[in-house]
């Protein structure tokens, strides 16, 4: 199972691009929190469907009396963090699973929880090593994706680098 953040989902929604998460990484359960899906409902009110998008595809998973108590362990130990990121830690902690976000601080709080984090770059790399595009299409995606999201993703060279 993998656990989205609000920044990487947004990111696809925006581009247009979820069916790419969804197809290269048809191996995993992908999933979102109840508080992720709060952060994701905010674009609704200002008009734009992207987060309806996520919401078809994605499936809520609620935390457990335990994760809830993990959760509010979290949010003591890390006040800086959003409640979402804190939200999506806690449960992938107890379940043992991934948790994807672009979020540096949510990334090295995972790590340093012993959960293990991806970011756009994993979902990137995975997508080149399984074929899914040539170095040109997507080098072409990236560009979309950042238009998209009016971002830039550095150490793209790190994709292309073998393992």
């Amino acid at each position: 199972m993998i656990i989205f953040d609000t920044d990487i989902l947004s990111m696809f929604a925006k581009a247009n691009m979820l069916d790419v998460i969804v197809e290269a990484l048809s191996r995993f359960k992908l999933c979102i929190t109840p508080k992720i899906k709060e952060e994701l409902s905010i674009p609704l009110e200002y008009g734009y469907s992207f987060p309806e998008e996520i919401f078809k595809r994605f499936e809520v998973i609620v935390p457990t009396k335990k994760e809830y108590l993990e959760y509010e362990k979290l949010l003591v130990l890390y006040p800086f963090l959003g409640k979402g990121e804190l939200e999506a830690i806690s449960i992938a902690k107890m379940r043992n699973c991934l948790f994807a976000t672009n979020d540096l601080k949510a990334f090295n709080v995972a790590l340093k929880e012993k959960v293990l984090p991806i970011n756009v770059h994993t979902i990137l790399k995975t997508l080149w090593e399984k074929k899914f595009y040539n170095k040109s299409e997507l080098l072409k995606f990236i560009q979309k994706l950042e238009r998209a999201d009016n971002t830039k993703i550095k150490d793209i060279d790190k994709i292309f680098a073998s393992t």
